[in-house]
C-alpha cells in the first residue's frame, strides 16, 4: 500500500526560507521599472531614430508587483517590510509631485520605502528645489530617487518641443543636489527624450555648475562657507542613457589652495569628457 506523503506549502516552510522564496517574487532589480526596448524607440525621426538607452515599461506596476501581499493575513504581516523595500514605486504626474502621493500609507509602510521613480518633464524639476529630504517627508529614507524624463514626443508646449527646459534645469538640480539629504542614489534617465547628444551636454553643464557653485559658496559667497549637505560621486552611463549621483559626506572645509588641489581630477576628469563627446 501507498503512503501518501503530505504536501509542503508555502506557510509551513521556515518564515526564513518563506521570506527568500517572496523576495523573488519582487522584481529588486536595479532598473525595475525601467527596460531596454527590443526595437529601437524612435522619438523624433531627424533627431533621435536609433534611440536604444533605458525606456519606462509602461507595463510596470507597483499595486501589481505587491499583490502577493494579498494573499493572506499572514504573508502581509511577515513581508510588507521585505517588499515595499524592494518594489520600485513611479509617479506619473505632469503638473505637479508631492507628499499626497503616500498619505494613505501606514507608517511601516513609508518607513520602508526605498525606491521611487518620478516620472516628470523637465522644466518641473524646479518643483523639488525646496526638497531637504525626498517629499520633505519625515522618516523618508530612500535608497534610490529615479527622474525618468518625460518622452520627447509629448515634452512640447505649443506643439513645439524645446531643448531649452533642460540647460534652464541646470540650477534647479544642481541646488537640490547641494541640500537633500536622505537619499542614496540620485538618477536622471533620459527615457528616450531629447536627443542624446543634448542629453549628454546637459550632464556636463550640471557636473560643470556643481563644481562652480561650489567653490562659490565655500570661499567667494557673503555668508562663506556654506558648506554642501551631501557630497555626490557621479557617473554616466552611455548604455542606459543615465547620469547617476551617488551620497558621499559632505566635504570638509579645508584651505582654499588645498581645495582646488583636492577637486583637480574631477574638473580634468569633465574636460577630459567633454574633449571625447565632441570628437
Amino acid at each position: 500500500m501507498t503512503i501518501a506523503r503530505p504536501h509542503a506549502c508555502l506557510l509551513s516552510l521556515p518564515i526564513e526560507l518563506r521570506l527568500q522564496i517572496l523576495e523573488c517574487v519582487i522584481d529588486g532589480s536595479p532598473n525595475a521599472g525601467l527596460k531596454y526596448p527590443k526595437v529601437c524607440a524612435t522619438v523624433r525621426p531627424e533627431s533621435n531614430r536609433n534611440f536604444q538607452g533605458l525606456i519606462l515599461d509602461l507595463g510596470y506596476s507597483a499595486a501589481a508587483t505587491l499583490n502577493v501581499l494579498l494573499v493572506c493575513r499572514q504573508l502581509r504581516n511577515e513581508f510588507t517590510k521585505a517588499a515595499f523595500q524592494r518594489t520600485v514605486f513611479v509617479i506619473r504626474d505632469p503638473y505637479y509631485v508631492n507628499a499626497k502621493y503616500f498619505r494613505n500609507l501606514q507608517r511601516v509602510q513609508l518607513d520602508s520605502l526605498r525606491r521611487v521613480m518620478i516620472v516628470f518633464q523637465a522644466y518641473r524639476l524646479s518643483q523639488l528645489s525646496s526638497w531637504r529630504r525626498p517629499f520633505n517627508l519625515e522618516g523618508l529614507h530612500l535608497d534610490n530617487l529615479t527622474i525618468a524624463l518625460q518622452s520627447a514626443t509629448q515634452h512640447t508646449v505649443g506643439g513645439v518641443l524645446s531643448e531649452d527646459y533642460l540647460a534652464n534645469s541646470t540650477r534647479d538640480v544642481v541646488g537640490l543636489l547641494r541640500q537633500l539629504g536622505h537619499v542614496n542614489s540620485f538618477k536622471i534617465v533620459q527615457n528616450a527624450a531629447f536627443t542624446t547628444q543634448r542629453f549628454q551636454a546637459w550632464w556636463y553643464q550640471i557636473i560643470g555648475l556643481i563644481l562652480k557653485e561650489d567653490h562659490y559658496q565655500r570661499y567667494d559667497a557673503p555668508d562663506a562657507p556654506q558648506i554642501e549637505t551631501t557630497w555626490w560621486d557621479w557617473h554616466f552611463d552611455s548604455a542606459e542613457k543615465s547620469f547617476e549621483f551617488i551620497a558621499r559626506p559632505a566635504k570638509p572645509v579645508v584651505p582654499e589652495p588645498d581645495y582646488m588641489e583636492m577637486v583637480a581630477p574631477l574638473v580634468a576628469s569633465l574636460m577630459s569628457a567633454m574633449e571625447a563627446g565632441s570628437s
